[in-house]
């Protein structure tokens, strides 16, 4: 009698046993079950994930470049030199009204040339100011580089699209020029130095010519130099080096 109940116990326990396997077979992986990888999700202003924003690569400007808005494409750009003695190769045109900015140069497609970074650090500070503020006025951008750089009266650099003219806020939510030191009255500091904070965060800055008696702001890459204020230039780091 004890071997039968031994026998139907130990007959139980192994059902029991084969049953609990099975249930958890899911969970094993079948190294024969690939899953394809899930494509790239791309963020709406940039359809290819190539970091050329859609915008730059339908830019008519940007024709003789090929780029293919279809498809993603390598930077082509490249600064030749330093900011004050030196030459853009394969500069992107920076499209001249975009979210959140606007080109205030009317010769539309002349000074506003540069390197990828620069261009990038621009459009992405333009759509971070306008979803944080939604209303005018936009960040209003001025001289970049020319096309293949050089020479840029009556700039004494600007040579190599690493550097650009930007216009510091007004209160009053007009995009006119606005001299910080002759009509202090109508500048916004907070909205400027949120301004100047989004171009840091979004590229390498490393310097920032200003007028630094009536910005109100210190520190960070800032330097004073005479004849800006109306407007503050921003220098980025070469993205390859300065050995080209």
């Amino acid at each position: 009698m004890r071997k039968e109940i031994f026998y139907i116990l130990s007959f139980v326990i192994f059902l029991y046993s084969i049953l609990f396997f099975c249930l958890g077979c899911d969970d094993i992986p079948d190294p024969n079950d690939v899953t394809d990888k899930p494509e790239d999700i791309c963020p709406y202003y940039d359809s290819d994930c190539d970091e050329i924003s859609n915008a730059v690569e339908n830019n008519d400007a940007n024709d003789y470049l090929n780029l293919n808005p279809n498809a993603k494409n390598s930077n082509p750009s490249i600064a030749h030199g330093d900011p004050c003695v030196g030459w853009l190769e394969n500069g992107l045109n920076l499209v001249n009204t975009g979210t959140g900015y606007y080109h205030y140069n009317p010769e539309a497609d002349m000074d506003d040339w540069g390197t990828l970074h620069l261009i990038n650090m621009i459009e992405i500070s333009g759509r971070i100011w306008n979803s944080s503020f939604k209303e005018p006025p936009r960040i209003s951008i001025g001289d970049l580089s020319l096309k293949y750089g050089g020479t840029f009266a009556p700039h004494g650099c600007h040579e190599n699209g690493l550097e650009v003219d930007i216009r510091y806020v007004r209160n009053d939510g007009q995009e006119a020029v606005l001299n910080i030191a002759k009509n202090p009255e109508y500048y916004d500091i907070e909205k400027t130095q949120f301004l100047i904070n989004r171009l840091i965060f979004n590229a390498k800055v490393e310097l920032i010519y200003c007028d630094t008696v009536n910005i109100g702001l210190k520190g960070g890459p800032l330097v004073h130099r005479d004849g800006h204020s109306d407007h503050f230039h921003v220098r980025i780091v070469d993205p390859d080096g300065t050995s080209n």
